[in-house]
C-alpha cells in the first residue's frame, strides 16, 4: 500500500488592499445607481403627474364668448347672448353689461337711455340671469332677447332701430368666472386671453336685470 503525501492547506491570511478597496468602490458605485435611479424614477413621475395635470385642465377650462345679432331663426330680434366653447362648465360669478362704458342695472333702463321717447310705451323682451351660474360646455345663453315691434307702433319701432346700431359698438362686457377645479379667470369675452386671477368676488359687480 503507497501512502499518498499529504498536502498542508495554506492558513488564510489577510485580503489584500485593493481588495478591500474594490469592495469598497463597487459599494460606493452601487449606491450611486440606486440614487440615481430614484432620482430619474421621481423625475419621470412628475412629469407624467405634471402631463395628466394638463390635460385634465385642458379637458376642463371653459371659454366664454359674448355675441350680439338682430335676427334669430329668421326673425328679426335682438339678441344678447353668452356662449361657452370651452371644454368644460363654467361657474360665473359676476357678469357686467356696459353701454358706452357704464354698468347696465336693468335692460329697460339701458333702451331708454338709448331711446328716450321710450317712457310710457310699453315694451315686451325677454332676459334671463347670467350670474350666479353655471353653463356648461358648448351651452349658449340669452340674456336678452327683443322681436321686433311692428311699424305699426313707430316709436318702439324706431327705438328697436336705434338699440340695434347701438350695440355694434356701444355694447360691451366684462366678466369673471371659475373652471370645476377653481381655476379663475376675468375676460370682457370678446376672443381676448382670459386673465388668470386667484378667484373671483362678487361684492362691487352686478348683472343686467330685466
Amino acid at each position: 500500500m503507497i501512502d499518498l503525501p499529504r498536502l498542508s492547506k495554506p492558513e488564510a491570511g489577510p485580503a489584500p488592499r485593493w481588495f478591500h478597496i474594490a469592495v469598497a468602490g463597487s459599494m460606493v458605485l452601487s449606491s450611486v445607481a440606486a440614487v440615481y435611479g430614484s432620482w430619474r424614477t421621481s423625475q419621470t413621475m412628475a412629469a407624467l403627474v405634471k402631463e395628466n395635470t394638463r390635460l385634465v385642465m385642458a379637458n376642463s377650462t371653459p371659454l366664454l364668448e359674448f355675441g350680439t345679432s338682430n335676427m334669430s331663426d329668421g326673425q328679426a330680434q335682438l339678441r344678447f347672448t353668452v356662449q361657452n366653447v370651452g371644454n368644460g362648465p363654467a361657474r360665473m360669478v359676476w357678469f357686467e353689461l356696459k353701454s358706452d362704458g357704464k354698468p347696465v342695472d336693468h335692460m329697460l333702463a339701458m333702451m331708454k337711455s338709448v331711446s328716450p321717447e321710450l317712457k310710457g310705451h310699453k315694451v315686451s323682451f325677454i332676459t334671463s340671469s347670467i350670474a350666479p351660474r353655471l353653463i356648461s360646455a358648448g351651452k349658449e345663453i340669452a340674456i336678452f332677447n327683443w322681436t321686433r315691434p311692428p311699424a305699426s307702433d313707430p316709436v318702439v319701432f324706431e327705438a328697436w332701430d336705434r338699440l340695434n346700431l347701438h350695440r355694434q359698438s356701444k355694447i360691451s362686457v366684462e366678466a369673471c368666472y371659475c373652471s370645476v377645479l377653481d381655476a379663475c379667470w376675468t375676460s370682457t369675452l370678446d376672443g381676448d386671453i382670459p386673465k388668470p386671477v386667484e378667484r373671483c368676488e362678487a361684492e362691487g359687480h352686478r348683472s343686467p336685470k330685466g
